[in-house]
């Protein structure tokens, strides 16, 4: 077939080897394989691909927002989105965008544009050569297992096996993220220093009679994360509806 030209293509121009898996996370990691003991560490990023009509249908079915919840939660450091094909040809032009720059800005992802699946493909090449020179710069393959740095593969699998069950604590996630000015990180964010709607209905109350002090409540605990437009909003909406 025409893509598996290009990926044989793409494996020769960067001398790289792609595998295809099944991925609990994401639609591509890097690994690398111990030469002794044949070990695969998961490396600390990950990507996921949109073609420009795949994210304007997750956008509208909020199977992005999901989506980036569990990658956030991965445990990866480097998260990188791609975006492929021109978002100016889609209908939904103006969503997509903003899409990408709350995505870039707001939640800290590597967005990248690319053309087309040969273009996609040629970006993962340089990708994973900037990847390998890092990772040969800074550590030796042979110390991972003793360092921790890097999970095995098995290891991120059972890691990612968790994200797929829907816990009170997702569905809480998932509710905050419909308050206008909430992204995927300032979600976690708040899960991070409240776990349940009553530990944060808890923390209001304490502050009741001082409305401003409960609208920067929030902001105020996570000043790096958490806007002041959202901690007004999360305030507003749980609150008004107690």
């Amino acid at each position: 077939s025409r893509s598996s030209k290009i990926v044989d293509e793409i494996c020769k121009q960067f001398n790289i080897k792609i595998e295809v898996r099944r991925l609990p996370l994401g639609d591509g990691v890097w690994i690398a394989r111990h030469k002794q003991i044949f070990l695969e560490y998961i490396l600390d990023f990950v990507v996921e691909r949109k073609k420009v009509d795949d994210l304007r249908c997750s956008i509208r079915d909020n199977r992005y927002k999901d989506q980036k919840l569990r990658l956030l939660r991965s445990g990866l450091k480097k998260l990188i989105y791609v975006v492929e094909g021109d978002p100016n040809a889609s209908e939904a032009a103006e969503s997509i965008k903003t899409a990408c720059l709350t995505t870039e800005i707001l939640e800290e992802f590597d967005v990248l544009r690319t053309s087309s699946l040969g273009d996609t493909l040629k970006t993962y090449g340089y990708l994973t050569r900037a990847i390998k020179q890092l990772y040969e710069s800074q550590f030796a393959l042979d110390e991972f297992e003793n360092t921790n740095l890097c999970p095995t593969l098995d290891e991120f699998v059972r890691r990612c096996g968790h994200l797929e069950k829907m816990t009170a604590g997702d569905v809480y996630a998932t509710q905050l993220m419909q308050v206008p000015e909430v992204t995927e990180d300032i979600a976690v964010a708040v899960l991070d220093l409240y776990p349940t709607l009553v530990a944060l209905v808890h923390a209001y109350s304490l502050l009741d009679g001082n409305n401003l002090a409960q609208e920067e409540m929030l902001k105020k605990q996570n000043e790096r994360v958490i806007s002041a437009a959202a901690s007004r909003n999360i305030f507003q909406l749980v609150w008004g509806s107690c």
